[in-house]
């Protein structure tokens, strides 16, 4: 049983966060280059917005057939493929930009490549750096290194923009697809000479990952509540997240805080604070409270706290406090990311179908993005800063809903008997 860190485990989670945070890039780019899409594609701003409909419509058909393949195929084979294709994508977009209609195909491949069965075959590849009582400081510590990912790319992808295209919008945004699909190629070598699938970290004796997988097996999953309970906390997570998208708005609209300074929080909140929060979750689920459950509980707790500073404090207090209220929110939702997937052991869920376990998860849990965030926004619209009060509030109560699934998770695993030891048979 490992109780530090090698090197060679913290590159190969480094090289998971890599995949992770490059194969998200090229999707949601419009958040960065806008113009500069909008220039080499010669589309309307509906054009371009459909873009992202197309993806989330492939992205969630996929999930559940894709757990499935994760399950039967080992993830290393699963990653590569994944994240070797979304690189290829990347090379033909850069030919191919003027043809909306191969646009809107390459839109809906990468949802395949970047959903599928690349997400829960990472998740069973990150599950394999760790035996049963390290689960949550390897989910935590692979967080932090996909934050770390995320930041890099941003700061390449700026950078060739700036050295090639900062007086061509077209030239800026083939630099960008490119210098992405290089990027998803050396992290694609990284996972092929760094992550040993032979490399066992827990007890030889657990044999569940080396079963066939069936479909009779395929749906058992659907029966585990440990399954449901990891959904819920997702679920959570994804609503937290949600609400703390609009407080870069609430900064420069209510707080008074320029908007590059907002822009600034808000680009450390996402990728910098869970670099911090995934971490920090992991070591209070390993170490601290030993319970993956129970440290969901306590994110959720720090969650309403975060939260509930902006319906107390006034505003007008000083920008060093206002700033640090906004990196404490991003804090905390890490700290429940970081370990959500990571309480498949000590609710019962074996290895051989974490895969499917993992996209019934993802499907469902995803499930407020595609609503709340419309919601929101039209409550902002009907009654300005006192919509953002309403946004706070739900996410207060989502995060509530958090505490009490994890008083039952908790017992569920108390009763499972299972803590530091295997997952139940299904």
């Amino acid at each position: 049983m490992k109780k530090t860190f090698t090197l060679r485990r913290l590159l190969v989670l480094f090289s998971f966060g890599l995949c992770y945070g490059f194969m998200y890039v090229l999707p949601y780019m419009k958040s960065s280059f806008y113009d500069q899409m909008i220039a080499a594609m010669k589309c309307t701003n509906e054009q371009l917005g459909s873009l992202m409909t197309i993806y989330t419509a492939v992205l969630t058909l996929s999930y559940l057939p894709g757990g499935w393949v994760a399950d039967k195929f080992k993830p290393k084979a699963v990653v590569l493929a994944s994240i070797w294709g979304n690189a290829a994508l990347c090379f033909i977009l850069m030919f191919t930009y003027t043809n909306f209609f191969m646009v809107q195909l390459i839109w809906g491949l990468i949802a395949l490549a970047g959903g599928f069965a690349f997400w829960p075959g990472m998740m069973k590849g990150i599950r394999m750096q760790g035996d049963d009582d390290e689960q949550g400081r390897i989910y935590g510590v692979f967080d932090a290194m996909n934050g770390f990912a995320s930041l890099l790319l941003s700061f390449i992808m700026l950078g060739v923009m700036a050295l090639f295209g900062s007086g061509d919008l077209v030239i800026g945004f083939k630099g960008a697809v490119g210098s992405m699909g290089i990027m998803c190629v050396i992290a694609g070598l990284f996972v092929l000479f760094l992550f040993k699938e032979d490399a066992t970290y827990g007890d030889p004796s657990v044999e569940e990952s080396a079963k066939k997988f069936n479909f009779h097996e395929y749906l058992s999953t659907f029966k585990l509540p440990g399954t449901w309970y990891m959904t819920a906390f997702v679920w959570c997570y994804v609503v937290i997240s949600a609400a703390a998208s609009y407080l870069t708005p609430y900064s420069t609209s209510v707080l008074g805080l320029s908007a590059v300074l907002a822009a600034s929080i808000g680009t450390i909140r996402t990728y910098g604070c869970r670099m911090i929060g995934g971490p920090l979750g992991g070591f209070m689920a390993d170490s601290w409270l030993k319970c993956v459950s129970k440290e969901q509980g306590v994110g959720n707790l720090l969650c309403i706290a975060a939260l509930a500073l902006f319906l107390i404090v006034p505003v007008g207090v000083s920008p060093a406090i206002t700033v640090s209220m906004l990196i404490f929110v991003g804090i905390t939702m890490f700290t429940t990311k970081g370990t959500y997937f990571s309480m498949q052991v000590e609710l019962g869920v074996p290895p051989h179908i974490s895969g499917t376990a993992i996209a019934i998860a993802t499907l469902v849990g995803y499930l407020p993005d595609l609503f709340v965030h419309t919601m929101f926004g039209r409550w902002i619209d009907a009654s300005g800063a006192a919509g953002y009060t309403k946004i706070f509030w739900y996410a207060i109560g989502t995060a509530a809903f958090g505490v009490v699934v994890s008083i039952f998770a908790t017992r569920r695993a108390k009763k499972l008997n299972i803590l530091g030891h295997f997952p139940a048979k299904v």
